[in-house]
C-alpha cells in the first residue's frame, strides 16, 4: 500500500500495514510447518508470484522450489492414477491452476531471469504435455467420436 501515490503514510497507517504484514508472515510460516501440503504448495506459489511482481532478492527461487517439493511430496498430478477424473469444482480448478503455474514460473524464471534449468517440475510438465488430453487433439479425437456415433 505505501507504494501507492495519495496513500495516507500517518503514522496509524504504518503500524495497521506492520501489523498485517506480521500476521501474514506468521500465517506463513505455520502453514510451512504444516502437512496440508497442496496448501502449501499454493501459499508458496502465492510468493513466488508476488515476488516476481516485487522482487526480492532470492525470495523467488526458494519459493518455486518450497512449491516444487510441495507438489512432489504429496505427489499431486493432473490426471488421477486410477479411477475416473473427479467432476470439475473450483476446488480442482484450484488444484490444477497451481500445478500448471508452478510450471510457468519454474521456466519463467529459467528463460528470463538466468534461473535454474526447471528440472523440479519435470514430473508434472511430462504428465501435462503426454497425459493430459488438452488442445488440438482432444477435439480432433471428440470431433471423430461425435461424427462417427451420429
Amino acid at each position: 500500500m505505501h507504494l501507492c501515490e495519495g496513500m495516507d503514510d500517518s503514522s496509524a497507517m504504518i503500524r495497521l500495514q506492520a501489523r498485517h504484514l506480521q500476521t501474514s508472515l506468521e500465517l506463513l510460516a505455520d502453514i510451512l510447518k504444516g502437512r496440508d501440503w497442496e496448501l502449501r504448495a499454493q501459499v508458496a506459489l502465492w510468493v513466488t508470484a508476488g515476488s516476481i511482481i516485487l522482487p526480492f532478492e532470492g525470495v523467488t527461487p526458494r519459493y518455486i522450489r518450497r512449491t516444487c517439493e510441495a507438489i512432489n511430496t504429496a505427489g499431486l498430478q493432473f490426471i488421477p492414477t486410477y479411477g475416473r477424473p473427479p467432476g470439475f469444482s473450483e476446488d480442482l480448478h484450484e488444484k490444477l491452476s497451481v500445478l500448471s503455474q508452478a510450471i510457468y514460473f519454474e521456466n519463467f524464471l529459467f528463460l528470463t531471469c538466468g534461473g535454474a534449468e526447471p528440472t523440479m517440475t519435470a514430473r508434472i510438465e511430462e504428465e501435462f504435455r503426454h497425459r493430459l488430453q488438452v488442445g488440438p487433439t482432444s477435439s480432433y479425437r471428440l470431433h471423430r467420436v461425435f461424427s462417427v456415433s451420429r
